[in-house]
C-alpha cells in the first residue's frame, strides 16, 4: 500500500470520493482520447498545490501555534492525495502524462480538473493566513501589539458543511458538462 493510499483512507470523506467519480464519470473518455489537451490543467493544479505547500512551510517555519493550521495541512493532504489517486485507479496501460515529475493517468487528470478549484481557494485561504501569522512575527518582534486575529477559525463541521455543498455544486456541474450535446 502507497503512502498516498494510506492518506486517502485517512482524510476522504465520502464528498472528496464522489467528486473524485464525478470527474472520471465526466471526463475519462476525452482524456483516455486526447490526454496532451488536458497537460495545462493538470499543470495549474499542481502549481496551486506547490504555491500552497510552500506557504504551509513558511508557516511552520514561523512556527506561531494557529488552530488555522491542522485543516490547511489536511486539506493540502486531500488534493495531493487525489493527484495520485493512480496508484489504485488507474485504467490499463503507461501514465498518460508526466507533469512536473509526476506520471498522471486517467484518475490523476480528471481530479485536477474536478478539484481545482479548491485548490485555488486552499492556495488563497493559506496565503492570507501566512501573511498574518507574518505580520504577527513582525510585530512581536518589535515590540507592538497586534488586534486579535479577524480571520475566522475553520471549525471542522462548519468546513464540513460548506465542502459537502461545494462538492455537490461541483459534482453536479461536472455531470452537467460532461453530458454528450
Amino acid at each position: 500500500m502507497s503512502d498516498w493510499t494510506t492518506v486517502r483512507q485517512r482524510v476522504w470523506t465520502a464528498a472528496w470520493q464522489r467528486l473524485q467519480q464525478a470527474g472520471l464519470v465526466a471526463y475519462a473518455d476525452q482524456i483516455l482520447a486526447q490526454p496532451a489537451r488536458f497537460r495545462a490543467h493538470v499543470e495549474r493544479f499542481v502549481a496551486e498545490l506547490r504555491q500552497v505547500r510552500t506557504s504551509l512551510d513558511h508557516i511552520r517555519q514561523l512556527a506561531v501555534p494557529d488552530p488555522r493550521i491542522g485543516p490547511l495541512e489536511t486539506r493540502y493532504a486531500v488534493l495531493v492525495a487525489g493527484l495520485h489517486a493512480d496508484a489504485e485507479d488507474r485504467v490499463e496501460g503507461p501514465p498518460l502524462l508526466i507533469v512536473a515529475g509526476i506520471a498522471v493517468g486517467v484518475a490523476a487528470i480528471a481530479w485536477a480538473i474536478a478539484a481545482y478549484q479548491y485548490a485555488l481557494h486552499l492556495r488563497e485561504q493559506t496565503a492570507l493566513v501566512e501573511r498574518e501569522l507574518q505580520a504577527r512575527v513582525e510585530a512581536s518582534e518589535q515590540g507592538r501589539t497586534l488586534q486579535p486575529s479577524t480571520l475566522p477559525e475553520q471549525t471542522n463541521a462548519k468546513l464540513g458543511w460548506l465542502m459537502i455543498g461545494g462538492l455537490a455544486l461541483a459534482a453536479g456541474a461536472l455531470a452537467w458538462r460532461g453530458r454528450p450535446a
